[in-house]
């Protein structure tokens, strides 16, 4: 892609301060690597491998110093230079490392991950279709996928605006119904975006799209970046003619390590929905995180991918996970998720737990009503909100 093209289509702005980004090497012959500069603070960031890379620069310096960041975390080296929050997400970013294909394949795809992720996974698929069948008829859409790993709904929904994308998902008999073209998809589904703070599950969601046929769309309206949502601003003049749909699937909200994140992660998808949109958050239900959680869930295949689990009493007691390889993961009750969506006031908001979800239908042979039910309820939380 050309950088003129590129710079047309910059739907995003500087984390640090929100103001537009420029291009440094408009002219640069290698316009695969393009390095991008805020044009109020300074700060740098970079397109390469066809994605942004927008995490901040104090974060990106503790990131790319290899081999001693293990070190730097454990003896606090020059972490005191971050607050508490930034160390938590360098953490976290450390944790996904290394993992990405392993990611998709045991706990992501479609059809060949473990049940215990993959029915939970499909459940969320078909609640967010059903949202977006009736709001596209009506309106052109921005869809947002906060903490979007290696681009599980870039794919999903990249397959719906391309009729000759995703062949494999479009003829098994499982997948088909949910990864078929649909023109509604195709016309008013203007643009995707995929925020992830691993630079590594990005890289892989890019490589995955042009695997998956998807290229023609990479950058101009399939956007995968490597980004911290908390500090993510759009570019809403681009954008604010779309109604944004704002996901936070499959425990992304469990795995920010404090509650003060959580809550910036909630806000930061209420200023993005500005002036008009819609906050679908899921999460992992803790009444069954010792019966559940700890014994069936993290089962072999999820294990080898994300580590043996080492959670101590204490975080048992407070339904917190931990793995070997670093990764947090919080169970919420119904209640616990509405205090959070009520710290960063997000308004018209409802919480739906096994007693208030529905089976949906239309989708048996992706995920049948019993599997619904048994399955999928008595461990998911839900949260919607509009936003205007």
């Amino acid at each position: 892609m050309m950088a003129s093209q590129l710079h047309k289509n910059l739907i995003a702005m500087c984390p640090m301060c929100g103001f537009p980004l420029k291009f440094k090497n408009k002219n640069s012959l290698l316009e695969h690597e393009l390095d991008l500069k805020c044009t109020k603070c300074d700060s740098t960031y970079s397109f390469k491998n066809d994605y942004l890379n927008l995490l901040p620069p104090k974060i990106r310096k503790e990131i790319c110093t290899r081999g001693i960041l293990e070190r730097k975390i454990k003896d606090k080296f020059h972490m005191n230079q971050l607050s508490k929050n930034e160390q938590d997400l360098v953490k976290g970013i450390l944790a996904s490392k290394y993992m990405a294909k392993q990611y998709f394949r045991n706990v992501v795809h479609p059809t060949h991950a473990a049940w215990s992720a993959r029915s939970y996974e499909r459940f969320e698929d078909i609640f967010i279709l059903s949202y977006l069948d009736n709001l596209l008829k009506n309106k052109e859409v921005t869809f947002i996928d906060a903490g979007s790993g290696p681009g599980r709904y870039l794919i999903l929904l990249g397959s719906k605006i391309s009729m000759n994308s995703c062949k494999e998902l479009k003829r098994n008999s499982e997948t088909a119904p949910l990864y078929k073209y649909d023109k509604v998809y195709d016309k008013n589904l203007r643009n995707i975006i995929g925020i992830d703070y691993s630079e590594e599950m990005t890289l892989h969601s890019a490589r995955l799209l042009k695997k998956y046929g998807l290229d023609q769309y990479l950058n101009e309206r399939i956007f995968p970046i490597t980004g911290i949502i908390q500090n993510f601003n759009l570019n809403q003049q681009a954008l604010d003619q779309t109604h944004k749909v704002i996901v936070c699937a499959f425990q992304t909200l469990g795995n920010q390590e404090n509650m003060d994140l959580q809550v910036q992660l909630l806000e930061s998808m209420k200023k993005l929905a500005l002036p008009h949109g819609t906050i679908i958050v899921s999460v992992f239900n803790k009444k069954l995180f010792k019966d559940f959680g700890l014994k069936t869930f993290y089962g072999r295949e999820v294990k080898q991918t994300v580590g043996e689990i080492i959670t101590s009493k204490q975080d048992e007691n407070n339904s917190i996970l931990r793995t070997k390889k670093g990764i947090y993961s919080k169970w919420f009750s119904k209640d616990d998720l509405e205090q959070l969506f009520k710290k960063a006031k997000i308004p018209n908001y409802k919480i739906m737990d096994e007693n208030s979800l529905q089976p949906i239908t239309g989708y048996e042979q992706y995920l049948k009503v019993e599997e619904q039910q048994k399955d999928v309820f008595p461990r998911a939380i839900i949260g919607l909100a509009e936003v205007s």
